[in-house]
């Protein structure tokens, strides 16, 4: 009888749908049953049948109809009714979500929206779990979730560490080399990483959760300068990219989609494959494959219809890539996303009618001043459109500069000077402030930002970065981090940037510089003020003393304040 082998993790959320996933052992059509805590409610439902990707079997089901701002109690039962599924083991944790606010609620000033945020978990013995911890948290918190509960998670980057296998993974799985390279593989790192431990699971099995990829979900640093994907090609890894690809949208992507939506290709194919039962690994593989090459655009960015409204960008797979050594695009400025996810960005900012927008980026827009002027100063091009000894020169350049970048594994969005100016004018013609949600660089840090035009000026824009959620950077590495921090405040690329005050919540945390060295997540809090504008508290949560506890605040400047 199929049980669960990887889940459930609750999904995509709405003021009336949910998505639920999970990978279960064996074929079945599944019933997700939620009965919310409304007395009289009739418990609502809907069933699924298993879709079949490389022997493994899983659901994306998405009920609709539910309540607004509704807590629910969910489970699972396969075609048995009177069988539960249930993970493999003797731990179970708590099944519930709730709902989102619906719009009057938001009207009214009513709604507060609590967001987690973090990322880079490598899963590895030795360090403190933050991830595992929180779900132990949340299961502790349980009869004050109300109050205390995140209405959303978002993990934002490296959910697993494919080129750099845990020494638990290797011991359970010797056949692992040293990165995985095909779809078998990368399944096990997301196993080892969402179900072996019982704080993730219940973590993923209760709060609404979106995700975004990075390059360890693939392999490190990929796709960071426009040649480095070819020579992964050339060097015979094409599997790995495309595989590892795959298992992004079967563990992380899909579930961040509405499921009645019919323009998605890798969904279509998904819809498709519940109605005729057949494996779809090939299917799915060659559409990625075509989006490699460059055929297609595959969208991986997407929007979550919270209040405020949060755009998640792909800052990974839309970078300039030049399939094909020694063309003449190879050293020209660069993007970190394409012209036509630029192009959603200006349409989603343009049609939210709110004060504040929150974009969500894996690896930060507005970096330490001293490193984002460095990392933009490497991604300015000169002389290459001149003609002779200057273009030549330009082109010397510009080969430096990359080889710079790679050496100092810069693959931030100062680096991509198109996106770069794209992203300033973004904020100048905004007209309402501007939040910026990261990970990545695994030390955590807050930075407020101030444009050159006076409507700029008047919003505030601000980078919260949290991460990691469990890799500590070496002692070295940190001595390198804040020797650079001594520069609090800069000016480049047409923005003013200031690191902000960080200010410690309990004894002994290493705060250096306003910069954060510690396993975190970070809990984002917004509800609007008298005057309909969002202030944002952030607070991070960190193990301390045996717990999960708050050890540091982020301190607003004093005019943005309440």
């Amino acid at each position: 009888m199929p049980d669960i082998c990887i889940g459930p993790l609750v999904r995509a959320v709405s003021p009336t749908s949910i998505v639920i996933w999970a990978e279960l052992t064996a074929a079945d059509t599944v019933t997700l049953h939620a009965q919310s805590e409304i007395p009289g409610e009739v418990a609502r439902m809907i069933s699924q049948a298993t879709i079949q990707v490389g022997g493994h079997y899983y659901v994306a089901l998405q009920l609709q109809g539910l309540q607004p701002a509704t807590w629910y109690r969910y489970q699972l039962t396969g075609t048995d009714p009177h069988h539960d599924l249930k993970m493999v083991t003797t731990e179970q944790p708590l099944h519930y979500f709730r709902t989102l606010p619906d719009e009057k609620a938001t009207e009214e000033g009513t709604a507060v929206l609590r967001i987690a945020y973090g990322s880079c978990r490598k899963s590895e013995t030795g360090q403190p779990d933050v991830f595992s911890f929180f779900g132990d948290w949340l299961k502790e918190h349980f009869t004050e979730r109300e109050a205390n509960w995140p209405h959303l998670l978002l993990l934002i980057g490296d959910q697993i560490y494919a080129d750099q296998p845990a020494q638990q993974l290797r011991q359970t799985q010797p056949q692992l080399g040293p990165e995985a390279t095909n779809f078998e593989e990368f399944r096990l790192f997301y196993q080892h990483a969402w179900a072996s431990d019982p704080g993730a699971r219940q973590a993923l099995a209760c709060i609404p959760t979106y995700m975004i990829f990075d390059d360890h979900e693939i392999t490190n640093n990929w796709n960071s300068l426009p040649d480095s994907r070819s020579r992964i090609i050339e060097a015979g890894k094409e599997q790995i990219l495309i595989d590892g690809t795959l298992a992004y949208w079967i563990y992380q992507g899909w579930g961040n989609l509405d499921q009645t939506n019919t323009e998605h290709p890798l969904l279509a194919i998904m819809q498709a494959a519940a109605l005729s039962g057949e494996d779809v690994l090939e299917a799915l593989r060659s559409c990625i494959r075509r989006d490699l090459y460059g055929e297609v655009l595959l969208p991986w960015h997407y929007e979550i219809h919270s209040s405020p409204p949060i755009f998640v960008a792909n800052a990974r797979t839309e970078r300039t890539a030049v399939l094909v050594d020694k063309q003449e695009e190879i050293y020209d400025p660069m993007r970190i996303i394409s012209h036509t996810q630029t192009t959603d960005l200006q349409k989603w900012s343009d049609s939210n009618p709110g004060t504040l927008s929150i974009i969500v980026s894996s690896v930060p827009i507005l970096l330490p001043p001293a490193i984002g002027w460095i990392e933009y100063l490497i991604g300015q091009r000169i002389w290459l459109k001149k003609r002779g000894g200057l273009r030549w020169l330009g082109r010397q350049l510009a080969s430096l500069q990359q080889k710079v970048a790679t050496r100092a594994s810069f693959d931030h969005w100062p680096l991509y000077s198109l996106s770069w100016r794209d992203f300033v004018l973004l904020f100048e013609q905004h007209q309402k402030d501007m939040l910026i949600l990261s990970g990545d660089v695994h030390f955590s840090y807050a930075l407020t930002a101030e444009g050159t035009t006076e409507a700029a000026q008047n919003h505030y824009l601000y980078q919260f970065v949290s991460t990691p959620l469990q890799n500590a950077l070496s002692p070295s590495d940190q001595r390198k981090i804040t020797l650079q921090a001594r520069v609090s405040r800069l000016r480049y690329g047409g923005l003013t940037q200031q690191i902000l005050p960080l200010t410690p919540a309990v004894k002994d945390i290493h705060i250096d510089h306003n910069l954060l060295f510690e396993n975190t997540i970070a809990i984002l809090s917004l509800q609007t003020d008298q005057q309909g504008r969002y202030m944002p508290q952030q607070e991070y949560l960190g193990y301390y003393h045996g717990q999960l506890q708050k050890i540091a605040t982020t301190v607003l400047p004093k005019q943005n304040s309440h």
